[in-house]
């Protein structure tokens, strides 16, 4: 049998608001779940005001932080529901699931079974407060997860989630500029998720 992974347990808003925009997208006119509770539209409502939130939150007092951790709430009880919902609706498929822009785990197997991945290399971008990622592909990932850590790579409260993406590369940028960064990336798919990869670090600009 296999488990559904919703991976937003620990996401701040700005990377809530990107992993509902993923389930979004893989949702919207998708065969395999035609009727979800929450709808798509419910989705989309709570996934737009918390970007409102966002946004006020940015230039705002104690009042709109608030305000903003209650949109992220709502967002991800909301997420946590239509996730109930796919797992429901896909009995147990691992191609259903990750149809629906969620992940599996059997439950027969461990986390670790999917390997770190590997060969991740950080370079210089010719634009300033950017970083070029590239690493090699994790066989059983449906998804990598990009952390970065401007401080030190030892210290652990230091690494921030920049980016989900289904591809081997990716370019993170809004980096302090004239500075080292650290980055690691890690892989989840059909076996859970994998250890982080090795650090690999570069000069932004």
């Amino acid at each position: 049998m296999t488990k559904l992974v919703k991976a937003i347990a620990r996401l701040n808003a700005v990377q809530l608001v990107a992993r509902s925009l993923f389930i979004e997208e893989r949702l919207t006119d998708n065969p395999a779940f035609p009727t979800l509770s929450p709808t798509l539209a419910e989705i989309a409502a709570k996934r737009e005001a918390l970007q409102q939130a966002i946004t006020d939150a940015a230039d705002g007092g104690r009042t709109a932080r608030v305000i903003r951790e209650q949109c992220r709430r709502e967002l991800k009880l909301t997420l946590d529901a239509v996730g109930d919902s796919v797992s429901s609706l896909a009995g147990g498929d691992p191609k259903l699931i990750r149809s629906a822009g969620f992940f599996e785990r059997a439950n027969s197997r461990s986390a670790e079974d999917l390997p770190a991945p590997l060969k991740l290399r950080a370079r210089i971008s010719e634009q300033v407060g950017e970083a070029r990622l590239d690493w090699g592909t994790t066989r059983g990932a449906a998804i990598y997860v990009v952390e970065q850590n401007g401080a030190s790579p030892d210290e652990e409260s230091a690494w921030k989630q920049v980016a989900e993406t289904t591809r081997i590369r990716h370019t993170v940028s809004g980096l302090t500029s004239a500075k080292e960064h650290w980055f690691r990336v890690r892989a989840i798919g059909t076996n859970g998720r994998s250890p982080w990869s090795d650090v690999a670090r570069t000069l932004v600009r």
